[in-house]
């Protein structure tokens, strides 16, 4: 069975797959990131580069930002998390 997952802080999150017991041994097998980084390089200045993906996933996220409550950082990660394991699996 294969779960899809990221790579964050180091460390292999899975995305809507059960939950592996402590210990448990897995292979790890890197697909190709059609997105692109997700992060900005150290010491970088903008503009920060942007992929299409991430582009349209914001956009469809403006809206939100003029509402009185504007989502934090973690849920727009999430939303475009979301939006990229919809799109590519």
């Amino acid at each position: 069975m294969i779960y899809p997952g990221r790579v964050k802080n180091g460390v292999v999150v899975l995305t809507d797959g059960p939950r592996l017991p402590d210990g448990a041994l897995v292979n790890v097998e890197p697909v190709d990131d059609v997105a692109g980084p997700s992060i900005v390089a150290p010491g970088q200045k903008p503009p920060y580069p942007v992929s299409k993906e991430q582009r349209e996933a914001l956009l469809g996220l403006i809206g939100l930002w003029k509402t009185e409550h504007p989502p934090s950082d973690e849920e727009v990660e999430r939303i475009i998390e979301e939006a990229r394991m919809k799109k590519y699996g």
